[in-house]
């Protein structure tokens, strides 16, 4: 290059040497080998020859002008013995070639002694110049980049000013060739487009040959240096492979020049995986040159290798070592016509194979030059095995020092640090924006490292659920808080970097569960904004490789999934981000490591799932991993361990697969891989008597090749008692023929030629029925709707389930027929090879014919269902692809519609079709409308979704065989031969069938029960029904023999990852489906009985429940209760775990959650109080105050706190302080002793404890209100009560004047503002007025009462509740009047109750409930009237109303019963609540209906009824008959739960 002005050489030379480092002795050697092998060669530079004199001279002066050091280095020698041990030194190196140069270029002398011109000065005119030239190469380039011109137009340019004899062009070429090679370190910096441009003019310099010789290895090493930077490994990274191939992409047509080059670039790893084809085109450019390189090979002056490696020319007998193109800085091969030629042992490449051998000689001119080979480092150290070890190369993030920079950040003073606590405390979703300003104004930025690291280690790293309020928070903070989020981001690396640090990581949850909170901030505040995680900070994938080689992936892989998590919200790094692909198939290599544990492989499968793919889409690359340490397996808490077992493990006799799954997935594609195939159905129509004699001879691996559907033996079902058939018929051909063997392998072929006959036919005729019924009625719903997402879907689901279902029914019988038919015809030619029949078939006997049919029989009935599922598989797969096409024109057009317009697509042209009945004919309700179908509509489509269906055990369709041996009969296929085979293997076949007929038995039932279904449990369904025998099974499926077995490691994983799937189920079932949900959690408990491992993994599986929603709250708080009743988890575990997420009451969601679990679980006997000693005392210090949490949640918290102690110390005190229950006197007059209450009661006698013991609840809790009132409170409440009768009775139907009172009182009393002082208001008001009408009993009318200070009160509270307004939306006003009408019910409820209990303790005086019946229908009758201010929360009065009679049912309040049905069945009640929109109410009065038969029920039942309860009784007929009357739509949803009441 630089005898064609493309660069400096001496500048180069000296930047080389610079750049070398250690390796200066190699650089200066390796310019000696190659000066001394083209220096004979040297001419003028007008020639233009390979090197010229005027170069040649520039490099000996520059190998004289090294330093003293350098030439005195003694350069290493290892492959000629000869020269071992004599220290040749650089310098007498550099002297020997200056002689042999200076021998043949006799010129050289003078000008090698002369200074060099480039180390002269240069004159203005030549800086000048240089700077002119240097501005027109950078003009050139800026054209490019700004589109001026295009790559190839300034490679022409180049081409002219290469060829031109100006001196100016030819210097403008070389400045632009050396400006583009010195850039190369900066591509990875590139914009894309630039890199693209770059890219491309690079390789067509290479193309178009604008480069030569040492440039062109260069350029080339420049490629292959970029091709091999894995693009999903950092963005730099991915930016040199694009360059790479936008390059290669230029000169590939050059690539058969440089074979070795060629084998370097296939065998990059990624470069396979992701351009098969580009590697497949190089390879083929390989082989074409090979062939022409072996026919040119065949003359005599071929080289050949000989056993020492060396390369002779049997021409002239010399010998050389092989080209080590490393050795010229890049593994860049010579062309092939270039010879190599040996100079002092270091084999390259010469120019035309004829070069003059050179030698050292003293005093002689020498004629060959020897240099002792240099001895490179990773040649002379032996490959030591590396260790694993963790941390190195992780980035700063876990390298960094271990202390903290905490003392670094700059703390704010006491008082504006206790200030911003209290504002971080504070904040919510209703005031983050009001707070974020308040934190502007009084935090300086100084301070930020301080409030960075306490929000990391205080906040973020303890409260997932907060992460979305802190992120809101950052994002109001604006400019300002730019800062913050770098201080936080740098908090967040160091104390990942401790963590991943820590000793304990793998041991303790606690730290695992801080390190996974971190991992999830991260992933938010990084890759969900569009913001890198740098490869310098942290290096997430060499995090994966190491924590698989030292153990630590227990913790590693929660914490990089839970990053890789805020992919789902990124732009940039959504899929397919070859970074976030990268990560992910690391994932995917790790998911299918042996023995890896299940919570790791949970942790993948929750990932995929979050982002939305499924993990056998991502690419598998095992390459990496291979590459790494493997892991010592024992006591590592990554794996479990297998043991090793060895010996068949089947039924049939033959190999299962390890995996179910995938055998089957691999017989369903070759199914569907049938119907494209034109040979299939003569493929298996005839069987000739050669085909089944070579069957019967070459044993089951030629049986396998007989099948079309792979792997079909191992799930076709066999039994071997069939055998028994042909004991029958000693003697005949047919026991002496057809064996176990013979049956297993004939079989399988049978049924594979049954469904090759059948299945085109079947799948095109219901595939073709489907999709047009499923397109007509799919684009005439989802007309209106834009979203093309939901059509897809739909549509998917309708033709899948009709293909599927039409598919079945049409193919049992035909399938039925053709499995007989084959399996026979295969039988009969089996009998007639082996008897050797010349003509026909054998004969047989009416034994042997009978013997035959039934074993025909019994094979293709136990297999049908195999044959059933794999067409209806083929033809719901078809289905969906054809549907897809059908509907791609409609969904096209919705997405192109909305991505142009914005606006939502609307199909009109249904309208229009006159020819067409629908949906003109449609009632208006079902015409669809604009916004597409409605939730509820939706449903019909999600209704479609078919569960996959698995061949069922074949147990309960078998006959039975009798024998002559056996006169009774055995019966094939008894439980151990249908659910174990011979040799006691486990059957996850017959589990996983008796999971799926479950789930149907359960839909079944809760289907029939309609609206009552949330109503059914387990406890209600008797131990005959189909749902509890079918778990009931399961011990018998896992363990059939009465001796119990201990499972093997293999059997172990099986059910464990089986009862994973139940696991994850359990958390996608509605709350509403209680019977589902325990019917899978008792299914979990037998597998527990005979797999004890699973009890051990279930706490563990509990932690990743989704908790981020308030119902996947609730959800997982009723899972974590059943669990617990069944001992899946132990209540140890559990304290444990949800006390520390409580964080001693400062996390406000857990700690909720905490009061209402131990709540729960102490009310329904779960859990004993002294069983959760951490949760307790959680309990105990959020009602002592003693929590840190805000006031507010203080305040209500606290209360809910100290209520639950109460009803612990309650439940605790039992029978002390508990009223019996009403029992029936007695015996009758035969005197037989009549049953208690509670064994005549429906309800469990928990139930009945609970409501017994409710009211001695009720009244302690209101003695407790009651504690806090001021000595003068109900003296003033009276005094406030007379005024509003007298104000009242003056001023009578004056609603105005009455309302401005309301509204002094609300004022000055804080009523309906202040929750505790409303409560003391109501309250004492409710006990005065009911004292006052109580009192006005006693004298000369005790049974009159006089009702005047009810009706003033409950007047006063209707007009309360009417004008009530505390400012606001019309919306929010009506939210406040039902919460104070709430409250009032509430407290008129209590005080009842309370009221009750003390009668009952005080038998002096009878309790008296008109009063209370009174002030309950004057509020009623008034809450009730028309009027528009209560008119548009009628409904809500109604149903407030409902629950507050619910509270106050006889079963709690016996005594105010008769009080309790007149209200329920009253007029402005009942009708108005079942006449609500919707039905809104009709769940409400089905729960009062159903207190009021539980209450009866029992009494009902005593032989002799009580003049009482046949009044009773004649009132609850009366509101029955009314139901009937009015009503019967209601009686008729709701008749089943009634009827199992009634007695």
């Amino acid at each position: 290059m630089g005898d064609h002005d493309m660069l400096q050489l001496r500048p180069w030379l000296t930047d080389r040497m610079a750049n070398a480092g250690a390796n200066k002795v190699m650089f200066a050697v390796a310019l000696i080998a190659y000066l001394g092998k083209n220096y004979s060669q040297a001419s003028s530079r007008v020639n233009k020859p390979l090197v010229s004199v005027e170069n040649l001279s520039i490099c000996l002066q520059f190998l004289i002008s090294l330093d003293n050091e350098t030439l005195s280095s003694v350069i290493p020698n290892t492959s000629n013995e000869q020269n071992a041990g004599k220290g040749v030194t650089l310098g007498s190196s550099v002297k020997a070639l200056v002689d042999a140069c200076v021998a043949q270029h006799q010129n050289l002398g003078s000008a090698i002694t002369a200074p060099p011109k480039q180390d002269m000065p240069p004159t203005n005119n030549q800086s000048a110049n240089q700077d002119d030239i240097e501005e027109m190469a950078n003009s050139y380039f800026q054209k490019i980049y700004t589109s001026e011109q295009s790559a190839r137009e300034v490679v022409e340019m180049l081409k002219k000013f290469k060829a031109s004899g100006s001196s100016k062009e030819n210097d403008i070429f070389a400045c632009m060739i050396h400006n583009l090679f010195d850039e190369y370190r900066f591509f990875s910096k590139y914009p894309e487009k630039e890199l693209r441009i770059t890219g491309i003019l690079f390789g067509l310099l290479i193309k178009e040959q604008l480069v030569s010789s040492i440039t062109l290895g260069i350029a080339l090493r420049y490629v292959l240096e970029a091709l091999r930077k894995p693009p999903g490994q950092s963005p730099m990274s991915g930016k040199m492979f694009r360059f790479g191939m936008f390059a290669l992409e230029q000169f590939k047509e050059r690539l058969h020049e440089w074979p070795q080059y060629c084998s370097h670039i296939v065998q990059i790893p990624h470069l396979r995986e992701g351009y098969a084809s580009l590697v497949a085109e190089i390879e083929g450019a390989m082989d074409d040159n090979h062939s022409h390189a072996s026919s040119v090979s065949t003359g005599p002056t071929a080289p050949t290798e000989s056993s020492g490696g060396r390369t002779t020319d049997s021409e002239n007998g010399r010998s050389s070592l092989p080209v080590n193109p490393s050795m010229l800085g890049g593994e860049i091969s010579v062309p092939r016509n270039q010879m190599s030629v040996p100079i002092g042992g270091i084999g390259v490449g010469g120019g035309s194979g004829m070069a003059t051998p050179l030698s050292f000689g003293m005093g002689a001119v020498p004629n060959k030059v020897e240099l002792p080979t240099p001895t490179l480092p990773n040649q002379t150290k032996e490959h030591k095995p590396r260790k694993a070890v963790f941390g190195p190369g992780l980035g700063r993030a876990v390298n960094a020092p271990a202390e903290s920079n905490d003392s670094q950040n700059e703390t704010p003073p006491d008082a504006l640090l206790d200030r911003v606590q209290f504002l971080i405390n504070n904040v919510s979703p209703s005031n983050v924006e009001h707070k974020s300003h308040d934190l502007k104004e009084m935090l300086e930025p100084k301070y930020f490292g301080w409030l960075g690291h306490y929000l990391v280690v205080k906040r973020i790293s303890t409260q997932p659920n907060f992460h979305s309020l802190y992120l809101s928070f950052l994002d109001n903070l604006g400019e300002y808080g730019k800062g913050l989020v770098e201080a936080i981001l740098s908090s967040v690396y160091v104390n990942v970097g401790k963590l991943l640090r820590s000793q304990k990581i793998t041991t303790s949850t606690s730290e695992r569960s801080l390190l996974k909170n971190l991992g999830s901030w991260l992933g938010q505040i990084t890759l969900a904004r569009n913001r890198p995680i740098l490869q310098v900070m942290l290096d997430c994938k060499e995090l994966l490789f190491q924590g698989y080689e030292t153990g630590m992936l227990i913790a590693v892989t929660p914490f990089v999934a839970k990053i890789l998590e805020g992919a789902k919200n990124s732009i940039v790094f959504c899929p397919p981000n070859p970074w976030l692909m990268g990560l992910l198939s690391v994932f995917r290599a790790l998911y299918n490591v042996d023995d890896l544990k299940m919570n790791i492989k949970f942790e993948v499968e929750v990932l995929c799932k979050n982002l939305g793919l499924k993990l056998e889409d991502i690419p598998m690359r095992n390459a990496d991993l291979s590459k790494r340490v493997p892991p010592v397996k024992e006591k590592n808490p990554d794996f479990n361990l297998k043991s090793q077992q060895s010996g068949a493990s089947s039924v049939t006799g033959t190999s299962t697969p390890s995996k179910t799954g995938n055998g089957q997935g691999m017989a369903l594609s070759a199914a569907n891989s049938i119907l494209s195939s034109p040979e299939n159905k003569s493929s298996g129509a005839s069987v000739s008597g050669d085909t089944i004699k070579s069957e019967a001879s070459d044993g089951t691996s030629q049986d396998q090749q007989q099948t079309v559907i792979p792997n079909l033996a191992a799930y076709v079902n066999v039994n071997p008692n069939l055998t028994q058939l042909f004991h029958q018929v000693q003697g005949g051909p047919l026991a002496a023929n057809v064996t176990a063997e013979v049956l297993k392998r004939s079989v399988p072929i049978a049924v594979d030629r049954a469904i090759r006959e059948i299945i085109q036919p079947v799948v095109e005729r219901s595939v073709s029925i489907a999709c047009i019924t499923t397109k007509s009625i799919a684009t005439k719903d989802f007309a209106m709707e834009s979203d093309e997402n939901k059509m897809r879907k739909g549509a998917q689901l309708m033709v899948a389930n009709l293909a599927g279902s039409l598919a079945l029914v049409t193919c049992r019988e035909p399938l039925h027929t053709s499995i007989s038919s084959h399996l026979r015809q295969i039988l009969m030619n089996t009998i007639n090879n082996a008897s050797g029949a010349s003509s026909g078939q054998a004969q047989l006997g009416d034994l042997d014919q009978n013997a035959l049919d039934q074993c025909v029989a019994i094979c293709s009935t136990e297999n049908l269902e195999l044959g059933c599922m794999l067409i209806e598989k083929a033809a719901t797969e078809k289905a969906v692809r054809d549907m897809d096409e059908a509907l791609a024109p409609a969904l096209s057009i919705r997405k192109k519609h909305r991505e142009q317009t914005g606006q939502p697509y609307y199909d009109m042209s249904i309208f229009h079709n006159d020819n067409q009945r629908y949906p003109k004919a449609l009632p208006d309700i079902l015409r669809p409308k604009p916004g597409g179908l409605l939730p509820e509509q939706l449903l019909v489509y999600d209704a479609f979704q078919r569960i996959p269906r698995q061949p069922a055990p074949s147990s309960h369709t078998q006959p039975q065989v009798a024998s002559e041996s056996d006169p009774s009969g055995d019966q094939l296929g008894d439980d151990s031969s249908a659910v174990q085979g011979t040799s006691g293997q486990l059957n996850l076949n017959a589990i996983s069938a008796i999971a799926l007929k479950l789930d149907s038995s359960v839909t079944s039932l809760l289907n029939t029960a309609g609206p009552r279904a949330p109503e059914i449990m387990l406890s209600m369904i008797p131990s005959d029904h189909e749902i509890k025998q079918l778990i009931s099974a399961v011990p018998r499926v896992v363990s059939p023999s009465e001796e119990s077995r201990t499972l093997t490691s293999s059997e172990t994983d099986a059910i464990l990852s089986f009862s994973q799937g139940i696991f994850k189920r359990l958390y996608e079932v509605n709350l509403s489906e209680r019977l589902r949900l325990e019917a899978l959690v008792y299914l979990l408990e037998m597998l527990n009985k005979v797999c004890p491992q699973l009890g051990r993994d279930m706490g563990t599986w509990a932690t990743y429940a989704p908790t981020k929603t308030d119902i996947q709250r609730k959800l997982h708080r009723t899972v974590l209760l059943l669990l617990v009743r069944s001992e899946l988890i132990m209540i140890s575990d559990l304290d444990s775990y949800l006390a520390k997420n409580a964080d001693n009451g400062r996390d406000p969601v857990w700690s909720e959650f905490l009061l209402l679990f131990v709540r729960t679980a102490a009310m329904e006997k779960i859990a004993t109080p002294t069983k959760m000693p951490k949760m307790i005392s959680i309990v105990q210090s959020i009602a002592e105050g003693r929590a840190s949490v805000s006031p507010e949640m203080n305040q209500a918290f606290r209360k809910a706190a100290s209520r639950l102690l109460e009803e612990l110390r309650n439940n605790l005190e039992g029978s002390d302080s508990r009223r019996q229950a009403p029992q029936v006197e007695g015996k009758t007059k035969g005197g037989h002793q009549q049953p208690t209450y509670e064994e005549s009661s429906s309800l469990s006698p928990i139930s009945l404890k609970k409501l017994f013991d409710s009211p001695v609840a009720i009244a302690k809790s209101s003695q407790t209100f009651a504690h806090n009132d001021p000595p003068n409170a109900k003296q003033l409440v009276t005094d406030i009560l007379v005024n509003w009768l007298r104000v009242q009775n003056e001023a009578t139907n004056n609603d105005k004047l009455l309302a401005q009172i309301l509204q002094r009182l609300q004022q000055q009393f804080g009523v309906g503002s202040n929750d505790d002082q409303t409560e003391r208001f109501l309250r004492l008001t409710t006990e005065v007025v009911i004292e006052s009408c109580i009192k006005s009993a006693s004298g000369d009318a005790p049974k009159t009462l006089n009702y005047n200070a009810i009706d003033g009160s409950s007047k006063l509270f209707s007009y309360l509740v009417r004008y009530m307004n505390s400012g606001g939306s019309t919306e929010q006003i009506t939210q406040q009047r039902l919460a104070l009408l709430n409250k009032v019910l509430g407290v008129i409820a209590r005080s009842l109750v309370t009221h009750y209990e003390k009668s009952q303790r005080d038998t002096t005086a009878a309790w008296d409930q008109r009063p209370w019946f009174r002030l309950l229908l004057d509020l009623l009758y008034e809450l009730t009237l028309p009027g528009p201010a209560l008119d548009p929360i009628k409904s809500g009065i109604v149903n407030i109303f409902g629950s507050a009679f619910h509270v106050v049912q006889p079963l709690v309040v016996p005594g105010f019963s008769f009080a309790w049905l007149e209200l329920i069945s009253h007029r402005m009640f009942l009708s108005n609540l079942l006449l609500l929109k919707d039905q809104k109410g009709w769940g409400v009065m089905h729960q009062l209906l159903i207190d009021l038969l539980l209450f009866i029920e029992p009494h009902l039942r005593r032989v002799e009824l009580t003049d009482a309860t046949k009044k009773y009784y004649d009132g609850v007929l009366r509101v029955i008959l009314m139901l009937v009357h009015d009503f019967p739509s209601f009686l008729a949803a709701y008749h089943l739960s009634f009827c199992n009441i009634i007695p």
